[in-house]
């Protein structure tokens, strides 16, 4: 993550780029991208990302919030490719 994209910026594009570095290093969920990059409403980031060139996928899942929480249906986000 550059300097100018730290976790503590909340503008379209920080949220987005911090998502893109996390996918490449692979899938995130949506509650993931929510918890551990910030990120407040996730696909609006992979928007972003897919209007600028990024191909990704979008799986669906389950994932759990919390301990003894029923799991919730969420997208799994995969990068497939970046722009050139």
């Amino acid at each position: 993550m550059t300097d100018s994209h730290p976790t503590d910026n909340h503008c379209t594009e920080a949220q987005a780029l911090r998502l893109a570095v996390a996918l490449r290093l692979g899938p995130v969920s949506t509650i993931e991208a929510a918890q551990s990059l910030d990120i407040v409403h996730p696909p609006s980031s992979v928007r972003w990302l897919r209007n600028r060139g990024f191909s990704i996928k979008t799986e669906w899942t389950y994932k759990t919030t919390e301990p003894g929480r029923r799991p919730h249906r969420v997208g799994l986000y995969v990068l497939a490719s970046e722009p050139s």
